[in-house]
């Protein structure tokens, strides 16, 4: 039987050096989250249906990988974070002194048809933010993006905003039921708006062209938010309390220096958003890279009481291709300088003292014990892989305690004490 050595349609091997961005993104995100008092979650891969079968929205209910255990349980992999967020606080949590802060990384899965930026496993890192009803906790997720976009050397990005409620009210008052408003927000944010449009005028005491000239709406600036929404006309109390929140979202957020708009067209995949959603955006990209918003009724929709909570998850492979977009990925990887240790005598002991003493001062050693192989193949070798210095042990070096060091880039070779080699290489590249 041949063994195919292609991953999985959708899937993909994560080698140097992308691995090492991969992980460098993830470990700064996590220091930032700390910063802001976040701490960590982590979540089971196989999640209970029903937690997304629950309020997940149709298009991720249609994208999910559902299977039978052998117990004949229905289980899912988790096609995002949120909701099984929501389930662990709910078993563990409800009885913290509330807001209670997490943070999360790692894999989730969809059965989407993979294309630039999408695949049917991929990464994300976010937070969840449960127990603050006021518009505190939704400003502070837009200042933990903005840290650490700064933190990684990501500049060139905005926030697109809207209240979801704003939409839902106004379907509400029309009579649609949740299924309808939920195939209508899906259709929005599929960009089929002909067809949502359409499925509203099926319903008789809807009002098609407000819809339609709401979704036209895309504003900079709060006065210009507000002359848009005057032009409606009156509106649903219902959908009143929404603009209320959007309105002081976007001051707020245009006071602190984001670049940020309000498009109504905005209503993100997920049926469980309640009041403010955001996505990112950045130039050049038909997609967002990340993005989230307020589900305050999710807790209670899952068998708990009903809890304000607000959240975002950011897209890992998304990020990575916004920076190198931007020119910035290598802003992900702190320069340290790396050696090839080459041992031309089996002495382990002196070997492993001479590597412990400059591992130690964060210098990375790949040690190769050589008795055959010539010592100039190993000095090409390790231009080619890119080390910036050979150090070598011969039985010279050995009888001396000393080590020889090779800078590669101007090929200049110097003898030094074995405790002092640390010392050396790092001053030799300042």
């Amino acid at each position: 039987m041949k063994i195919p050595l292609e991953p999985a349609r959708g899937t993909r091997d994560l080698l140097p050096p992308t691995s090492e961005y991969h992980q460098q993104l993830i470990t700064r995100f996590s220091e930032v989250a700390e910063l802001y008092g976040y701490r960590l979650a982590v979540i089971p891969t196989i999640e209970h249906f029903e937690i997304y079968e629950a309020k997940s929205g149709p298009g991720i209910s249609r994208s999910m990988y559902v299977f039978q255990d052998k117990a004949g349980r229905t289980v899912c992999l988790r096609p995002e974070f949120t909701a099984s967020i929501v389930r662990a606080y709910l078993k563990h949590l409800t009885a913290r002194p509330k807001p209670i802060k997490l943070y999360y990384y790692g894999q989730v899965f969809r059965y989407d048809e993979p294309q630039f930026g999408r695949y049917r496993e991929f990464y994300q890192v976010g937070v969840e933010y449960v127990g603050e009803p006021r518009i505190y906790a939704d400003v502070e997720l837009f200042q933990l993006i903005r840290d650490f976009y700064s933190s990684i050397g990501l500049s060139n990005y905005s926030f697109r905003v809207n209240d979801i409620s704003i939409i839902r009210g106004l379907l509400s008052r029309w009579g649609l039921p949740e299924e309808a408003q939920d195939e209508v927000l899906h259709l929005i944010d599929k960009g089929e708006i002909e067809k949502a449009l359409n499925l509203v005028g099926g319903f008789s005491g809807s009002e098609r062209d407000l819809l339609e000239k709401l979704l036209e709406i895309r504003a900079l600036s709060t006065e210009e938010l507000k002359s848009e929404i005057r032009k409606l006309g009156p509106l649903p109390e219902e959908a009143m309390p929404g603009f209320g929140r959007l309105l002081e979202l976007f001051e707020t957020l245009l006071g602190l220096g984001f670049r940020v708009y309000v498009d109504f067209k905005l209503v993100r995949g997920l049926a469980y958003y309640t009041g403010v959603i955001f996505e990112v955006t950045v130039p050049g990209f038909n997609l967002s890279i990340g993005g989230g918003g307020r589900y305050d009724t999710l807790s209670k929709l899952l068998g708990g009481a009903e809890t304000p909570a607000t959240g975002f998850s950011l897209g890992v492979e998304r990020t990575l291709l916004a920076l190198e977009a931007e020119k910035a990925l290598e802003n992900l990887l702190k320069p340290r300088p790396r050696v090839m240790l080459v041992s031309l005598v089996p002495d382990v002991a002196y070997v492993d003292r001479v590597s412990t003493k400059m591992r130690s001062r964060g210098v990375i050693v790949d040690v190769r014990f050589s008795h055959k192989q010539k010592l100039s193949d190993l000095l090409s070798q390790a231009a080619r892989l890119g080390f910036d210095f050979v150090a070598i042990v011969g039985e010279s070096e050995l009888r001396e305690r000393k080590v020889a060091v090779k800078y590669l880039k101007t090929g200049i070779q110097r003898v030094v004490d074995a405790d002092t080699a640390d010392r050396f290489v790092l001053e030799w590249l300042s």
